[in-house]
């Protein structure tokens, strides 16, 4: 069955190659599909083999335990780099990433997705995610999702069917987000650009200028986890390889030679020294798969 799979199959892969931390161990197989015939394909491989299914997205908002994944990794690629427009709205791959996504929105002369300027990772993973930034987020402009269900069959799913403004939605387990339908609006590429411009800036400014970090904690009600982890006096505190950003307090930053282990050690010590200064227990927002 892996056979008819058209995209890549691998075995015992590495996914330090696929997360911005640049760590993780192995998947027992690594399969990434070029379209939806692939998908199902490699969804009724884990059904008969009875294997559990990980998705990993872009790999920007998940720290890979260094024993790996066991079971099947899927991570879209082929046609679900794709977008498609049409008039004011547009058909998004989930492999497509958000910053391509903006600027292929921009030369359409369409905007409405700025807000997610210097997000990293995928349409999939914003969804995931529930992507935001302070002035909005993905969810704002999505009219319809859709996926591959464990049978095999493409579903849609609108936004009347979860709700107006929804910040996240809910599908089957073992079900695959392979795409979404956008609501933009009409807006000059060169307002675009600018808006996007001061966002990055804005960006550069306060976050940590590193390929191999990642972020790693919810924004409390009413705070911020970076000011949390400042007040606490954390910001440079290093377990091995990892580290703390000086410049901003809700990353870490693998330094190089960094484990998961020395990750999950260094958010140990984050988590108990911000509960001791200010008696917030932060939420994790990374994503901790593995082994």
């Amino acid at each position: 069955m892996l056979g008819s799979i058209r995209g890549d199959v691998r075995f015992k892969e590495p996914l330090s190659f696929y997360t911005s931390l640049r760590l993780g161990g192995p998947a027992d197989i690594l399969i990434m599909p070029q379209d939806v015939d692939d998908i199902r394909h490699a969804l009724q491989f884990v059904h008969r083999e009875r294997l559990p299914l990980t998705m990993l997205g872009g790999g920007s908002g998940v720290l890979v335990r260094d024993r790996g994944i066991r079971g099947v990794v899927v991570k879209l690629d082929g046609c679900l780099r794709r977008v498609e427009f049409q008039g004011e709205e547009a058909v998004a791959g989930a492999a497509v990433g958000v910053s391509s996504l903006i600027r292929e929105a921009a030369a359409q002369d369409l905007g409405g997705l700025e807000c997610l300027a210097g997000i990293p990772g995928t349409v999939g993973g914003a969804l995931a995610m529930k992507a935001r930034s302070d002035s909005g987020g993905i969810a704002d402009v999505v009219s319809a999702v859709y996926l591959v269900q464990p049978d095999g069959t493409l579903d849609e799913i609108k936004l009347r069917d979860f709700g107006p403004r929804p910040a996240t939605f809910e599908v089957e387990p073992g079900a695959i987000v392979v795409g979404c339908r956008l609501r933009l609006r009409r807006r000059t590429r060169r307002d675009i650009q600018a808006d996007v411009g001061r966002r990055l800036k804005l960006k550069k400014r306060c976050e940590p200028l590193v390929l191999a970090s990642a972020a790693i904690w919810q924004d409390p009600v009413g705070t911020s986890a970076a000011e949390l982890v400042d007040k606490a006096g954390l910001k440079g505190k290093r377990v091995n390889g990892a580290e703390i950003a000086v410049k901003h307090g809700n990353f870490i930053i693998n330094r190089g030679g960094a484990s998961a282990a020395d990750i999950l050690g260094l958010m140990d010590v984050v988590r108990e020294r911000v509960r001791a200064t200010s008696g917030v227990t932060l939420q994790e927002m990374i994503r901790v798969v593995g082994e």
